[in-house]
């Protein structure tokens, strides 16, 4: 009886020690970026928009995960944008809109899912890098401000 309630103390004190040796999950802040690292330029031809499409879209990911957007619209007026996503919490994108967050979920290092907040409507984006880490294609849905459901594709090529 003495050795058994021995190996269980034993066993319980290990858990503690070895869950400390063992992190439960990394955020994305403390992982670096990978092949998603650089700057991304739109392909007009190979991407579909609900509307009339950008005049440029590009995309620059810094190493430490830090993703800045810099867009023209197809009116040319440009716009700013950027976020620094921590695994499973929402995050505000500055320069989006008053109560814009987003919520992004690494699901491999070639994947990655986003639910974004745009003021209480909801949208969902994924996006998938290609083997050789030259592409990224973005596919988003949701419904726009006036309450229509949208879908966009949008492929990126690696400069």
């Amino acid at each position: 009886m003495k050795s058994f309630i021995m190996k269980l103390v034993m066993a319980l004190l290990a858990v503690p020690v070895l869950s400390l040796a063992i992190p439960s999950h990394l955020n994305a802040q403390d992982t670096p970026a990978g092949a998603w690292a650089g700057t991304w330029k739109f392909n007009l031809e190979k991407s579909k928009f609900p509307g009339k499409p950008p005049a440029a879209d590009q995309v620059t990911v810094d190493p430490d995960g830090t993703i800045a957007v810099d867009e023209t619209s197809s009116s040319g007026k440009s716009s700013s944008w950027h976020y620094k996503p921590e695994q499973g919490k929402a995050v505000p994108v500055v320069g989006r809109g008053d109560n814009v967050t987003v919520l992004v979920t690494a699901v491999n290092p070639h994947r990655n899912e986003q639910v974004w907040n745009f003021n209480g409507r909801e949208a969902k984006s994924y996006a998938v890098l290609s083997k050789d880490g030259k592409t990224q294609t973005f596919h988003m849905s949701g419904t726009d401000k006036d309450g229509k459901p949208f879908t966009e594709v949008v492929v990126f090529e690696k400069q």
